[in-house]
């Protein structure tokens, strides 16, 4: 009897012991497939991310002068001051400033220039602005360098 109780004892913890280990095999590979199927939230972006108020600079491409000196400040109270000189152009008519605010996009990786007369967009990367066109796309083609403006050193 004593024997049937050992035998019956090691078979039940053998059994169990098997059994436990299927278990955790399925909730490991359950958990496998929950990481593999779930989206990934990253909560960084530029607005969060980056260094970005300062100043920029670049000389953009123009149909009718040689090119446009454009100098943008972002503020941290999310204002901006967008200075424009047509060069090649008169004195009188080639300097334009605009100020005004500006918001970031849902993503936090555009800046929206608001101002009186018109709203830009700027895709804000590390040390550089990356002029986008009025559907808020980057500028694309063999000038699509010439709109980027750099951060200096200030």
């Amino acid at each position: 009897m004593k024997k049937a109780a050992i035998v019956f004892t090691i078979a039940a913890t053998v059994f169990f012991g098997c059994n436990n280990g299927k278990e955790k095999e399925t909730s490991s590979e359950e958990t496998t497939e929950t990481i593999e199927n779930s989206e990934v939230v990253d909560s960084h972006s530029s607005e969060n991310s980056l260094d970005w108020a300062g100043v920029y600079e670049g000389t953009t491409p123009c149909a009718d002068c040689t090119g446009i000196k454009t100098v943008l400040e972002l503020k941290n109270d999310k204002t901006f001051v967008l200075s424009k000189r047509y060069l090649g152009k008169p004195e009188s008519e080639n300097e334009f400033t605009q100020t005004g605010n500006f918001v970031w996009d849902h993503t936090g990786s555009k800046v929206l220039l608001k101002s009186e007369n018109d709203t830009l967009q700027y895709k804000v990367g590390e040390n550089q602005l990356w002029m986008l066109d009025r559907w808020g796309n980057l500028i694309t083609g063999d000038l699509a360098e010439l709109y980027i403006l750099k951060k200096t050193l200030q």
